[in-house]
């Protein structure tokens, strides 16, 4: 395996970098993170900077590399990313090695930003919406909560994006988290408005239950809650969570 990762200036400049590469090659991943996250990874110690050119945004790709061609062709295509201005700096691993710590630029972010009492959210949106959902959810947070620190990371490939809010340091735990729960009337809003969904893939549990009707049509919901009746007539399996029968 081969990993790359790519400094970005602008968060579009990474969709046209993924359609780059997926035209001509089979990618095995696609990660994106920001300069949040970099910066906490950078503050542990853990990680190294990938080089030294400052990014607003990054982008990780894997790709398997068994023959010359196929490394001569992520070179070309890295070079010619670079001209169209898609690309500030880049890496490409030389051993395996440099494949395990450039993931953990990716992989070691929710154990970084842990000390920041992040409020997660796991959303998704179609691939083609995603740099104006995340234009657009940055200036949510921006004009209602300037005191606010996003980091944004996820599985750009197929649209999974993980939103995390973190504390300021003057805030409580609890104050912090009453205005999170207000940020995401408008986060969620936001989610509706790109057809998106409020839950990726960790699932809707008992935290974002207040909110499925954001993403789920009232029919929609009743077959859901249908269906569990079929499978967990006495709402014995997670209960509470999802929805009340």
């Amino acid at each position: 395996l081969t990993v790359m990762v790519l400094g970005v200036p602008e968060f579009a400049n990474i969709m046209q970098i993924l359609s780059a590469f997926q035209s001509k090659m089979d990618l095995t991943a696609f990660e994106f993170f920001d300069d949040v996250a970099v910066d906490k990874l950078l503050a542990t110690g853990h990680v190294q900077k990938p080089f030294e050119t400052d990014a607003p945004f990054y982008a990780l790709l894997e790709f398997e590399a068994p023959y010359e061609p196929i490394m001569d062709m992520a070179m070309q295509i890295f070079e010619d990313c670079m001209s169209e201005g898609w690309v500030l700096d880049g890496v490409m691993s030389q051993s395996l090695d440099q494949v395990h710590s450039l993931w953990r630029l990716r992989e070691d972010i929710s154990e970084s930003i842990a000390p920041f009492t992040p409020y997660k959210n796991d959303i998704s949106v179609l691939i083609t919406h995603v740099p104006a959902f995340i234009k657009e959810i940055d200036a949510i947070v921006e004009s209602n909560y300037p005191d606010f620190e996003i980091c944004w990371f996820g599985h750009i490939g197929d649209g999974n994006l993980h939103l995390h809010i973190l504390k300021p340091a003057d805030l409580s735990k609890d104050e912090f988290f009453a205005k999170c729960q207000v940020a995401n009337q408008y986060v969620f809003e936001t989610v509706k408005k790109y057809d998106g969904s409020i839950s990726a893939e960790h699932g809707v549990g008992m935290t974002k239950k207040p909110y499925l009707d954001y993403t789920r049509s009232a029919e929609e919901i009743e077959y859901m809650k249908a269906l569990k009746q079929v499978f967990d007539p006495n709402g014995i399996m997670n209960p509470g969570k999802l929805f009340d029968l």
